[in-house]
């Protein structure tokens, strides 16, 4: 991959943008493969797409921030590791999910649910936020943050939820949809990692602060979750898109930047990412929470309220 990444980037910029085409269009293909084997996989087993987004479909799609992070721990760049998960899960929870709405239309969520998931979201921000007070998250600290996200995916699993009708359907192949899951996820990951090592080559050679590169590369990395989650709202499988969307904001903090952390050996963390960066992540999810909370579904109005405070964010993160 490294070497095949190497030439790319050698490239001229004409080429280099056929090359990033290709790879969104195979970022949709890939999609298209793990939310049909997704819904067959659900209907098969008797069990809500809310669970599987929440777990698998979340995990999977957050295969280019584990990658990312494995990377940036072992090449020392350490603010492009942390960046990367608060860039990606900012743009997530706020300019991702206000598109879905926006294409889609209302996207509703349970208050049953937002009791069981929310507290873990908003909490793995604090919990970053405190350790990173120092400057540093060590193996330590990491260690703990997976430590709560095995706890809560068993928690997942001990509380199954069954859907309230069982979907008749033909005679499924298991295997065929299991292998059409894995197969989208290794083409959305392989179509994430060299849009975004063309990114961040492109940053490096502009002279851009670690990161800054790393808040842009979570927006590359982030694009899996928006395939995923704009494709299923637009087949009405609301609770995969809902679910992928607060699973990888849950699974980015906890797992992937605990995982490049601890090959780290700690990580690093600026100010501008604790300080700055830290709190509009937080901000928005409280937004976002709040409303689906108070109303129980996410309409169009605070969805392009969410879009604006985000880019507005970016916009003052230049300053």
């Amino acid at each position: 991959m490294d070497e095949i990444i190497h030439h790319i980037i050698r490239l001229n910029s004409t080429f280099q943008f056929i090359i990033v085409l290709l790879n969104i269009v195979g970022l949709w293909f890939g999609s298209e493969k793990v939310i049909k084997a997704v819904q067959i996989i659900a209907r098969k087993f008797n069990i809500s797409e809310l669970l599987i987004g929440l777990t698998f479909v979340s995990i999977g799609s957050s295969l280019p921030e584990i990658f990312i992070n494995i990377s940036a721990g072992l090449n020392g760049v350490d603010n492009v590791g942390v960046g990367n998960i608060i860039g990606s899960c900012f743009v997530q929870i706020s300019f991702i999910l206000g598109i879905c709405v926006l294409i889609g239309g209302n996207m509703p969520e349970s208050r049953k649910k937002l009791f069981r998931d929310a507290p873990i979201l908003l909490g793995s921000i604090i919990l970053l936020y405190i350790f990173g007070q120092n400057n540093l998250i060590s193996p330590l600290e990491a260690s703990f943050m997976i430590f709560v996200y095995i706890c809560y995916i068993t928690y997942l699993f001990l509380h199954i939820e069954k859907p309230k009708h069982k979907i008749k359907q033909q005679k499924i192949n298991i295997w065929l949809s299991i292998f059409n899951f894995l197969f989208g996820l290794f083409i959305i990951w392989l179509s994430a990692e060299l849009l975004i090592n063309i990114g961040i080559n492109a940053g490096q050679k502009a002279g851009i602060p670690e990161g800054i590169i790393g808040l842009f590369s979570g927006i590359g990395t982030s694009i899996p979750e928006l395939s995923i989650s704009l494709i299923a709202i637009l087949k009405k499988s609301n609770g995969i898109s809902v679910g992928n969307l607060l699973g990888s904001n849950i699974t980015d903090p906890l797992l992937s930047l605990s995982i490049g952390a601890i090959l780290a050996g700690g990580y690093t963390t600026s100010n501008f990412l604790l300080n700055t960066a830290i709190p509009a992540w937080f901000i928005a999810s409280s937004f976002i929470i709040l409303n689906f909370f108070l109303f129980k579904k996410m309409t169009r109005i605070p969805a392009i309220i969410s879009i604006i405070f985000y880019i507005s964010s970016f916009f003052y993160f230049f300053q």
